[in-house]
């Protein structure tokens, strides 16, 4: 898993053996993280510079639905091993 960008307490952008994975915090009441699988599209834009991993976070935050179907449970985070067993999730 390498990191391709991240925002302190925002986003971290990974490479999870050739797929691309978006995870965010959102705020309100509870603060929550969020992990998306990225699309085609979307990875081809930010390999372009057409699009920033801070800008698909805002649009995220802003409409759940536009990642519907993508979101990666448990949320996947550098250095945490994505089979451990002890999520509540």
């Amino acid at each position: 898993m390498n990191v391709l960008d991240t925002e302190p307490y925002s986003y971290v952008l990974l490479d999870d053996d050739g797929e691309w994975i978006l995870t965010f915090l959102l705020g309100g009441p509870v603060v929550r993280d969020v992990s998306v699988a990225l699309t085609d599209d979307e990875v081809a834009a930010i390999q372009r510079g057409d699009r920033s991993a801070a800008a698909l976070v805002e649009t995220f935050r802003t409409d759940a639905s536009t990642y519907d179907g993508r979101r990666v449970r448990p949320p996947v985070w550098p250095g945490r091993d994505s089979d451990d067993s002890d999520s509540n999730a």
